[in-house]
């Protein structure tokens, strides 16, 4: 019988008589008051420990006996002492614990089914790390390699770690899910059972269900903004919505990096995958989605080639469910207003067409690739009728020339007798990665080294280029992301200035992870070895799923994949938002679900939500946040990787001013999940 991590662990509970009203480890870190900082988006199954579903590529966990573990006893309660991965290792990994406040800290491994030790491991003495304040003694397990359920066990505090597994394909859950978050990020489609459910292959999931009617049907008839170009009534329906609010805006959306997710890593993704509407059609999952999106990308591009910016209405369209918006959508034919109701103004029609046309003419190459050659043709004819828009048009500064060099990387690939685009690539200034070398570069940027991948896949490349090009990728991603590197992985900032723990840190997590990967792949090593260069990649994989100060796993309600200790509480328009920015949001989807049982819950003493089901799973919220600017509790202002909630408390006015603001925090976005489903590809 298969039985996962998250039954494995309900188990060890009932054996120590924990239930769903234990109370949670002191772990003096989430329930810390800050400091005053700066002001600076299926349907039921069996129960999870019945039989998985049907697909022989399952994500199964290990054979156990459900009704022996019971009878087990099992030493100490679950707690935050002890950071792992919430997920597990693959045999052959590198594993490694982080132990906080003790000294060379002794564990021992158990088997989660019968609490056999199965082994004993001493770690370091402690190490400081600038980014969280912590103190942790790392102990390293990786000589141990049999597959099976485990978790650590701390004598000494006689506390023990969640349930992760070693397998394999410990991974692949987590990609799919992560990936499968963008189905419920569709617009103006409904939401309906067998799809909008947690059941995933290899997992029955716990009944989670997030069902809804198609959404803004006024998006099929769409007129033009507040001073916007008149284009008349336009059909721009499909695509994600961006964030947590419902808005479509062509600045980066994730795509590029997922297409890439799917050429390094074919083997990673496969049809039925995702179970969405469209599993069963022999086109693996991940190219339909990201079919749905590109597919909107060609409904925004005008006559003359270039794209349209946007489509939203005044407000936000925040409410819950998607389907209950009756606000009026408008496109924009040039940059968008931005307040006075607006929100994501700023993307102006040069960024939206490179954009659009470097996502177009990566798919074309990958949907040819896939065997889809008419669906390539028709992105190869948008992305060149793209380019011969930009070929007219001067770049307005550097975030427009990098955009610019990116469209031309990949059009150049796509078609390499387009002579303008191998000049654009060819002569941007590489060597000092456009005047930015050596410290205005961290490895959390993606449209540089996006381009840079293309010209180093292209076989029509020249061998000198794609010299100066190797060592601007080794100086500016890997050697700065060692020049960060800390305990828990590393972006560049420090307790004086957070610089990428910023907004949307978690996409920079995602990206210094991925950069790396494919710097190993690309042979662009800098001053490092290819072994060292994919350990220190691997760091951001296990941050993410809880290697990390919170021990949080950075995706939302992961427990029925085996991640119990994830984010329940995001600001989200539909998982969230009830009409009132003091409240703590829809009942339904905000808060732990009643199915999980997750006993260092909650997070924060303020946030004790529960909800019948919580939000849908695997989206990457925004993650700590230095710069937070509203006035809520938050663990730790003083150190950047403490600078996190998990809440969904919207505004929260206060006079004039937002005293909660936690989209700052906790929002997803599209440009956050494609970098880190990039991630996960490289160990899928």
């Amino acid at each position: 019988m298969r039985i996962t991590p998250l039954a494995l662990t309900a188990l060890l509970l009932a054996a120590a008589g924990c239930g769903d009203d234990a109370s949670p480890a002191d772990d003096g870190a989430t329930d810390t008051p800050g400091d005053g900082g700066p002001d600076a988006d299926a349907d039921g199954g069996p129960d999870a420990d019945t039989e998985a579903g049907p697909d022989a590529d399952a994500d199964a966990g290990p054979d156990t006996d459900a009704d022996a573990d019971a009878d087990v006893t099992h030493p100490g309660s679950v707690g935050s002492t002890i950071r792992i991965d919430h997920f597990g290792w693959r045999p052959g990994d590198r594993k490694l614990a982080a132990v906080l406040d003790v000294p060379n800290a002794v564990l021992e491994l158990r088997a989660a089914g019968d609490a056999s030790v199965v082994g004993s491991f001493t770690g370091g003495p402690l190490v400081a790390d600038e980014d969280s304040g912590d103190d942790v003694s790392l102990v390293d397990f990786s000589s141990w390699t049999t597959p099976g359920a485990y978790y650590l066990y701390l004598p000494s505090r006689d506390e023990r770690s969640y349930v992760f597994e070693i397998r394999d394909d410990v991974y692949r859950v987590v990609g799919a899910a992560a990936m499968k978050s963008f189905y419920f990020q569709r617009c103006n489609q409904a939401k309906e059972l067998p799809y909008a459910g947690d059941a995933l292959p290899g997992f029955a999931g716990l009944g989670g269900r997030w069902v809804d009617g198609a959404c803004h049907p006024g998006d099929a008839a769409a007129t033009p903004g507040p001073g916007s170009a008149d284009g008349g009534t336009l059909d721009l329906h499909g695509g994600w919505h961006d964030a947590g609010d419902y808005q479509k805006t062509l600045w980066g959306r994730g795509v590029g990096e997922m297409l890439w997710a799917w050429e390094l890593h074919p083997e990673a993704w496969s049809d039925g995958q995702l179970a969405i509407p469209e599993s069963g059609n022999g086109v693996p999952d991940i190219l339909d989605e990201l079919q749905w999106e590109l597919d909107f990308y060609v409904r925004m591009q005008r006559p003359d080639g270039h794209f349209l910016t946007s489509v939203k209405d005044r407000g936000g369209s925040s409410s819950s469910p998607p389907s209950s918006s009756t606000a009026a959508r408008v496109y924009f034919d040039g940059t968008a207003p931005s307040g006075d109701g607006w929100s994501g103004g700023g993307t102006t029609i040069f960024e939206a067409t490179a954009n659009a046309t470097q996502a177009l003419a990566h798919a074309s190459l990958v949907f040819r690739a896939a065997g889809q050659t008419t669906t390539a043709e028709r992105y190869r004819d948008a992305a060149l009728r793209g380019w011969t828009w930009i070929e007219g048009h001067a770049a307005a500064g550097d975030d427009e020339r990098e955009r610019a060099c990116l469209a031309a990387a990949a059009v150049f690939r796509l078609d390499p007798t387009r002579t303008s685009a191998r000049t654009t690539v060819e002569g941007f200034p590489w060597a000092t990665w456009n005047g930015r070398l050596p410290w205005s570069v961290t490895p959390a940027e993606t449209v540089l080294p996006l381009a840079a991948w293309h010209y180093l896949a292209n076989p029509a490349g020249s061998d000198a280029t794609k010299a100066v090009l190797r060592t601007a990728l080794g100086a500016a991603m890997v050697d700065r992301a060692f020049a960060e590197e800390g305990v828990y992985g590393g972006l560049y900032g420090d307790p004086s200035d957070g610089w990428d723990w910023s907004w949307g840190s978690n996409r920079s997590q995602g990206m210094y992870g991925a950069n790396l990967f494919a710097a190993a792949h690309f042979d662009a090593l800098g001053s490092r070895t290819r072994a060292e260069v994919e350990a220190l990649a691997a760091k951001y994989v296990h941050y993410l799923l809880g290697l990390n100060p919170l021990h949080m796993v950075y995706l939302t309600n992961m427990a029925a994949y085996g991640g119990e200790h994830s984010s329940f509480q995001i600001y989200h328009g539909w998982f969230s938002y009830t009409g009132d920015d003091g409240d703590h949001g829809n009942a339904d989807y905000n808060g732990r679900p009643a199915a999980v049982v997750e006993p260092l819950y909650p997070y924060h003493p303020d946030d004790t939500q529960t909800s019948t089901w919580g939000p849908a799973p695997g989206l990457v919220p925004g993650g700590p946040n230095w710069y937070y600017g509203g006035s809520y509790d938050i663990p730790n202002r003083a150190f950047p990787a403490y600078a996190y909630r998990d809440w969904s408390v919207g505004c929260d006015w206060n006079g004039s001013s937002c005293a909660s603001a936690s989209w700052e925090v906790t929002e997803p976005m599209c440009a956050y999940q494609g970098p880190v489903v990039l991630l996960l590809s490289f160990v899928m």
